[in-house]
């Protein structure tokens, strides 16, 4: 019992880690230090240790000789290997939005509409995080609970992205227009048209972020 609670917990801070990653509050290149991380969340460092072998796996984070576990600075082929991912699951999506429930399309307007409203309020972090929130919910219309955890992965390694950018409002701004343009047409059930918004997008954002990272390796 005591070792299936020790695993549950570690799933546990896992998740916390991941989200944290996600919401863009542990940045690239971060220092994840065991002796913290037993304090922060109160569990042993075996506990503390699987967790980071789990995110480790996950592609988050990587151990430096000499220093320890680091949030994970991406890489070119990291961002090649990302986008075919998106490709292949948010076009899949999007043709499969035709059997969707209405609620999936209702969620997404919402999750769009709290994206604007941050941008309004200048909020580019929460902008940041919405844009994420919401290609995790094109993913969400293929109503597989597997491919849904799996994509909070891709969402982790796509925020260490966003945040290697300088200016947060110059990289996020231009997606908001694009992502509702999207949601429009999969509202009108317009699969293909949507499909095609789609694929433009991420070839630009895929370029657009593949410009950031190399930048960021020669400094």
């Amino acid at each position: 019992m005591e070792a299936c609670g020790e695993s549950s917990l570690s799933d546990l801070i896992a998740l916390k880690l991941r989200n944290a990653i996600i919401t863009g509050e542990i940045t690239p290149g971060t220092a994840l230090v065991e002796s913290r991380l037993c304090k922060q969340y109160q569990a042993s460092r075996n506990t503390i240790r699987e967790a980071l072998r789990q995110l480790r796996y996950e592609g988050l984070i990587q151990y430096v000789l000499n220093k320890g576990a680091q949030v994970k600075v991406l890489t070119l082929p990291d961002i090649h290997d990302i986008y075919r991912v998106r490709h292949t699951l948010e076009l899949a999506a999007i043709q499969h939005s035709a059997f969707s429930r209405k609620r999936h399309l209702f969620a997404i307007d919402k999750i769009l509409s709290e994206g604007e409203e941050a941008a309004h309020n200048n909020r580019w972090n929460a902008v940041g995080t919405s844009s994420l929130f919401f290609h995790h919910a094109i993913v969400g219309l293929l109503e597989s609970e597997r491919l849904n955890a799996y994509f909070n992965t891709i969402l982790a390694q796509l925020r260490l992205i966003f945040s290697m950018s300088d200016n947060e409002k110059q990289f996020q701004g231009g997606w908001l227009e694009k992502d509702r343009q999207i949601y429009i047409r999969l509202e009108a059930g317009q699969q293909a048209e949507a499909a095609d918004l789609m694929r433009l997008y991420l070839y630009e954002s895929e370029a657009y972020v593949s410009d950031i990272v190399l930048a960021h390796a020669q400094r």
